[in-house]
């Protein structure tokens, strides 16, 4: 699928296939793209020892790769306004359905990113994804910030540092059956979350949630 004229209308960002054959892509593509590469095969596709579970740090990106799934957009300069950064992320919600693949199943393991190489100050990334998690969580996917030195905690060791990453980035991908943890302290994305996975949902996160449920109920949030 032809991809040139996929431009984000706010922005002005345009995904390209980070993991493309393509030599038109590769002899056009950001000075970094080669860093961001390597990092996701050599991290986020292999094990670790203080992952607190066996299999790769990320299961989910070793399928996104293989199917050349994974579409990212480098944003480039040192001051990005909160402004402009949630322009991006608009930008990024309107381009995720419209981006290849579209259609199930090929499209569950598709993942788009907005990449910031200058930027070395990350509180509003966080801020912004604080503000429009809720939004991608309504239509089944998730909004999640990585940059150097997120102290985000890993599911099954807190003390592993899941969201740290060479580059920070922005990122937007389907919700899965292990993103519980990640959506469990407000009450309406525990009921989106259980709306799409619950006769599928693995033994160790129905654990979670009864936990959950019995330790305090969530709360609804009055601005939401």
């Amino acid at each position: 699928m032809n991809t040139d004229g996929i431009i984000g209308s706010r922005s002005g960002v345009r995904p390209t296939n980070l993991f493309s054959t393509d030599p038109a892509i590769l002899g056009a593509e950001h000075p970094r793209a080669a860093e961001m590469r390597r990092w996701i095969r050599e991290h986020l596709c292999r094990t670790h020892r203080d992952l607190g579970r066996p299999g790769p740090v990320c299961p989910y990106i070793g399928r996104t790769i293989a199917q050349q799934n994974l579409w990212v957009s480098f944003v480039e300069g040192r001051h990005i306004s909160p402004q402009s950064i949630a322009a991006i992320v608009d930008d990024l919600n309107d381009l995720f359905p419209v981006m290849p693949p579209q259609r199930e199943p090929d499209n569950k393991h598709k993942a788009i990113l907005a990449i910031f190489p200058d930027l070395t100050e990350y509180a509003d990334l966080d801020a912004v994804q604080d503000e429009q998690k809720t939004r991608f969580v309504d239509k089944g996917l998730m909004l999640g910030q990585f940059y150097p030195g997120c102290t985000a905690a890993g599911l099954h060791n807190p003390r592993f540092p899941a969201l740290d990453a060479p580059l920070p980035s922005l990122a937007v991908r389907n919700m899965v059956p292990t993103d519980f943890p990640f959506l469990d302290s407000r009450h309406e994305w525990i009921d989106t979350y259980l709306g799409l996975f619950a006769p599928t949902i693995p033994g160790f996160i129905s654990s979670s949630i009864a936990a959950k449920l019995v330790e305090t109920p969530a709360t609804r949030d009055s601005s939401a």
